[in-house]
């Protein structure tokens, strides 16, 4: 299992680092190629795909954690049926989606574009359906990587995830430094991403025979069975993109599109911190499911114990450094065109260090089937941040968006760390996993000494 982990953990690291890398790319090429208003139209358009991350509607995230639970056991063949039988709803929610976005950018009226569009209406409207389409086919990836889970082979589904990002940032970075316009950019992101998804279908099929890509073998019964824990799941996506892009579109709504960008640049910069505490806690998924579809409790309060040592080892020191330094670091890091207010670096700083808490515990609550007992909760208090962030802002200007991400982040952190105590690992559980790792370091100290 450490063996496991430690791969996992490499691989996880490294499709963080080609998320923050490309991130950090994509924002000094796209604003200085497009200008400020025009990336700003591009933000506010690509918040589409994000909001599209829901249209499998949880299923390949259920579906990956009881699959994992099946092969733990020994069942194959019940890990293959939720595999299809995901696969089935996914299918079905995802052609429903791209008729819903092909509509939307066909009907939605000129005025909402602007009254000084910054690009043509048309082109817009195409970017938009384009963009729709992107974030409909990236979803199906999900239902992929859960296969790789399943199979004690999170390495290897980690690293084509941060492949398939390289290919599609790449012909994206290529198009816009080659002059293409918003609707080349989504176009070259599109194909991307069929790329890689092409790849990582072909890479499962190989590397776990046992697990059949096809739909003949899943049933709608098993589908139905999938759609309280999915639901709960689809709760966290739709959060996500309430508070990431609903708070962008807030300060936009608020302070005025060239505001986006401000907010933009140091929402960005701070989720590179909140990528480290996802290097431990998502390799760690398929090994908290098998240990709880066995019931190794003792087990299970190590892994929570390790988890949050490190998530905060790893976590702290980015947020008060983000805190400190963050402005001038964005200043250097987009040549000077963005000036980020120093409360609003502070909030962003404050923000990290309580997600980068929470965020790790949610994961294991999601590997052990609990996710209903905090999504429910997460999106209620996101809902709620953005009126708080609307106010702040008249109030503050763009820092106010921060300070409302910072009040969401600290309010999870009490709710996921009562709930954690309940479902994962007692007080009590957490002391002794405690002592047993004093005990061995004692140990090998004693070792040492000899």
């Amino acid at each position: 299992m450490i063996r496991r982990v430690a791969a996992g953990i490499g691989m996880t690291a490294f499709d963080k680092l080609v998320v923050a890398g490309t991130q950090l790319l994509l924002v000094p090429i796209l604003a200085g190629h497009w200008g400020l208003e025009l990336y700003g139209q591009w933000l506010i358009l690509a918040t589409l795909p994000q909001f599209l991350s829901i249209s499998d509607f949880g299923f390949a995230t259920a579906a990956g954690t009881r699959m994992t639970m099946a092969a733990a056991q020994g069942d194959r063949q019940e890990a293959m049926r939720i595999f299809q039988s995901a696969w089935r709803a996914i299918l079905l929610t995802s052609t429903g989606m791209i008729v819903l976005v092909l509509l939307l950018a066909l009907c939605l009226p000129s005025a909402l574009f602007g009254a000084h569009p910054v690009a043509p209406v048309e082109d817009l409207r195409l970017t938009m359906a384009v963009l729709g389409l992107y974030g409909v086919v990236a979803v199906q990836g999900g239902i992929f990587f859960a296969g790789f889970r399943a199979a004690q082979l999170f390495p290897i589904g980690a690293f084509w995830n941060a492949i398939v990002l390289l290919i599609e940032n790449a012909a994206l970075i290529i198009t816009v430094a080659s002059g293409g316009g918003p609707l080349a950019a989504a176009w070259a992101w599109l194909v991307g991403r069929l790329i890689g998804l092409a790849g990582q279908n072909w890479l499962l099929r190989r590397k776990v025979p046992w697990l059949t890509i096809g739909l003949a073998r899943g049933s709608w019964k098993e589908a139905r069975a999938l759609l309280a824990p999915a639901g709960a799941i689809m709760l966290m996506p739709v959060a996500q993109a309430v508070v990431l892009q609903g708070t962008a579109l807030v300060v936009g709504a608020v302070a005025g599109q060239g505001a986006v960008p401000v907010f933009a640049a140091a929402r960005t910069l701070s989720r590179v911190g909140m990528q480290l505490c996802w290097i431990v806690s998502t390799p760690l998924m398929p090994e908290f499911s098998a240990a709880a579809a066995r019931e190794d409790r003792q087990a299970m309060a190590a892994m929570v114990l390790a988890l949050m040592l490190v998530s905060a080892a790893l976590v702290l020191p980015y947020a008060l450094g983000f805190a400190l330094l963050g402005g001038p670091a964005i200043a250097l890091w987009t040549h000077g065109a963005i000036q980020a207010p120093a409360a609003l670096v502070a909030a962003m700083g404050l923000a990290i260090a309580a997600g980068g808490l929470w965020y790790p515990l949610s994961t294991l609550m999601l590997a052990r089937d609990r996710q209903a007992r905090y999504t429910g909760w997460y999106l209620a208090l996101s809902l709620a941040s953005l009126s708080l962030a609307g106010g702040l802002v008249a109030m503050l200007g763009v820092s106010g968006g921060g300070i409302g991400l910072a009040v969401l982040d600290l309010a999870m952190l009490v709710v996921v760390a009562r709930l954690a105590c309940r479902h994962l690992a007692t007080p009590a559980e957490l002391r002794q996993a405690c002592r047993a790792v004093w005990r061995t370091i004692q140990a090998r100290r004693a070792r040492l000494a000899r």
